[in-house]
């Protein structure tokens, strides 16, 4: 797919005009017009629809503006970490799984990058299938993970772990919900509503591991991902869903105003802790990652 056409596509999209993207490319409007149409017949849907002196986008070119700029951002970012890359011999590629253990990298990457000023720092979000295959075949040198009702990684992995926090997963429920005013959630209560789990991207292994964790859960269906912590959090604040929240690593006044939201304990026959872990090759010899290690 040809790069520019998705940032021809971006500005168009931004400026619902195929001569203000003209003029501010030094184009002609015809040649704006044509990358858009080569764009359409690549992806076989219609992007625009085209009227007398007016353009706007399809369903399916509002649904494409995200993908677009995901593409676009991935490809700058992968010229700017290989154009630093050849600047410096101290580079570490790092991932995490949610919103939630950022904070935890985050606080071992800032003491290391005041030792290592010249370090080249790559940081991925990503779902654990995809961190934990970066962390295998050499792409990420460290990424975090979830012990939760199911391990990390296999026992037969090659990938070495290290846990740097634990707690308890609870269970945020809306205070316009009478079942707040309990001191747990039952497997009764939580049939009430459907349940979410944050992932960036689609994750059969935090489903499995939500699940494993609760076995009264029958309903595959009731548990749902969404995309962002903002959606889950409105969501759940307006009595629409419950979701899985990591105690210890919920920052309330990001996620909820005062009052909206309580974070109930699970009563379930299983423990509810939880462990995040990094995980690492015990092969890989990069001098930075023992650094990082040492600072969780």
């Amino acid at each position: 797919m040809d790069l520019n056409r998705l940032k021809t596509f971006l500005k168009v999209a931004q400026y619902g005009s195929f001569k203000q993207v003209a003029d501010e490319s030094f184009i002609t409007q015809r040649a704006v017009s044509k990358q858009m149409k080569q764009l359409e017949d690549e992806l076989n849907v219609p992007l625009f629809q085209r009227g007398k002196n007016k353009l706007t986008l399809t369903s399916a070119g509002r649904r494409f503006i995200s993908s677009a700029q995901d593409i676009v951002n991935n490809y700058t970012g992968a010229v700017t970490e290989l154009r630093r890359s050849v600047t410096t011999d101290q580079v570490l590629r790092v991932g995490y799984f949610s919103a939630f253990e950022k904070g935890l990298l985050q606080n071992a990457l800032y003491p290391l990058l005041k030792k290592q000023p010249n370090l080249s720092l790559t940081i991925q979000e990503g779902s654990n299938e995809h961190l934990t295959e970066n962390v295998k075949n050499g792409n990420l040198d460290l990424a975090l993970s979830i012990n939760y009702g199911q391990p990390a990684v296999s026992p037969q992995s090659n990938l070495a772990t290290q846990i740097i926090f634990s707690d308890k997963m609870v269970m945020g429920i809306s205070t316009l919900n009478p079942l707040s005013k309990r001191p747990y959630l039952s497997a009764s209560d939580l049939a009430t509503l459907p349940i979410l789990y944050y992932s960036p991207e689609t994750s059969t292994f935090l489903l499995e591991s939500f699940m494993a964790s609760m076995p009264f859960l029958k309903d595959y269906n009731q548990v749902q991902r969404v995309t962002s912590t903002e959606q889950m959090t409105i969501l759940v604040a307006l009595n629409q869903a419950f979701a899985f929240y990591p105690s210890g690593l919920i920052n309330h006044q990001d996620l909820s105003a005062d009052g909206q939201i309580r974070y109930l304990p699970i009563k379930s026959p299983l423990n509810q802790q939880y462990d995040i872990v990094v995980l690492y090759n015990k092969i890989n010899q990069n001098p930075m990652l023992k650094q990082l290690l040492n600072e969780f």
